[in-house]
C-alpha cells in the first residue's frame, strides 16, 4: 500500500477513538522504558497516536512516515498541543535516514510490509535500547472474513501474525519478549454510508449500485452502534506486543536527510 492509499485515510484517523492512543497496552509499554533523556523512534507513525503522547515525557521523538498527509496531519497536532521535540521524516521504511533511537516502535505497520526481514532487520538496527513492535494476535481479516466469503466465494489468504514476526525475528538472530493483551476495537463509522466506502475498498469490491446496496444491507445488521457511530461486532481484539533488546551487532548511524 503506497502513499496515495494512506493519504486517503486520514480523515478516519483525524477524530475520534481512532485519534488517540490513550488505553492502548502499548502506549503503557512504551512509556515505562521512555524518559526525559529517551529518544524515540515511531515507525509508521500514521498521525502520531503514539508519538504525540510520548513526546512531553522524551527527549525527542522521531516520527516516520510514507503518507505525507499523515505526517501534515500530525505537525498540526504537535503545533495545537504545544509540542516542539517532534520531527517527521516522510518515506518508506527502511529507505529513509534517521538517527538512530533509545526506543523505537513500530504499530500495525508490519502486516501490509512485502519483506518482512529487512524491515525488521533495520528496525532492530536503528534500535539504541528497546523496540516495540505490535500486530493482531489473531488473523488481521478474521472478523471480515465471512463478507469476504460472501462476496468471493473463497476464503481469503491469511494475513501474517505475531507468530510470523517471531519467526522472522529468530532468524535474524533476534529473540523477542512476547505479550498478548486485549485491545479496544477503536475501528468507527459516522454512517453506514462510510462504512459502506471503506469496506467495498477493503473487500476488493466494483464501485457499482449492486455492490454497495449488498454490502449495505450485510453491515446494517452487522456492525454495532457505539459512541454516536457504528463499529465491528467486537469490543476487544487480541494484539500480541513484541520487544527486544539493542542490536546485536554494531550498527552504523542513520543520518537525517
Amino acid at each position: 500500500m503506497g502513499s496515495t492509499f494512506w493519504d486517503a485515510q486520514v480523515r478516519r484517523f483525524a477524530r475520534g477513538p481512532m485519534a488517540s492512543a490513550e488505553g492502548d497496552p502499548f502506549l503503557s509499554r512504551a512509556r515505562r522504558v521512555t524518559g526525559r533523556r529517551t529518544t524515540v523512534l515511531d515507525v509508521g507513525s500514521g498521525p502520531g497516536r503514539f508519538a504525540l503522547a510520548l513526546a512531553p515525557r522524551a527527549h525527542q521523538v522521531v516520527a516516520v512516515d510514507i503518507s505525507p498527509a499523515m505526517l501534515s496531519l500530525l505537525r498540526r497536532r504537535a503545533r495545537r498541543l504545544g509540542v516542539d521535540n517532534l520531527r517527521t521524516v516522510v518515506g518508506p521504511w527502511p529507505e529513509v535516514e534517521v538517527d538512530r533511537a533509545d526506543v523505537v516502535l513500530c504499530s500495525y505497520v508490519l502486516p501490509v510490509v512485502e519483506d518482512a526481514a529487512p524491515f525488521l532487520r533495520e528496525l532492530d538496527a536503528a534500535t539504541g535500547r528497546r523496540a516495540l513492535l505490535s500486530m493482531t494476535a489473531m488473523g488481521q481479516d478474521a472478523v471480515s472474513e465471512p463478507l469476504w466469503r460472501h462476496f468471493h466465494g473463497a476464503r481469503r489468504s491469511p494475513a501474517p501474525t505475531y507468530l510470523d514476526a517471531v519467526a522472522v525475528l529468530a532468524e535474524l538472530g533476534i529473540t523477542a519478549d512476547v505479550e498478548v493483551v486485549e485491545v479496544p476495537v477503536r475501528v468507527r463509522f459516522a454512517t453506514i454510508a462510510h462504512a459502506v466506502r471503506d469496506y467495498r475498498k477493503g473487500l476488493l469490491l466494483p464501485d457499482t449500485a449492486a455492490a454497495r446496496k449488498e454490502l449495505r444491507w450485510l453491515l446494517s445488521s452487522w456492525l454495532v452502534r457505539a459512541d454516536g457511530g457504528l463499529r465491528p461486532p467486537l469490543r476487544t481484539t487480541p494484539t500480541a506486543i513484541l520487544q527486544w533488546g539493542p542490536p546485536r551487532e554494531p550498527s552504523r548511524r542513520r543520518r537525517p536527510r
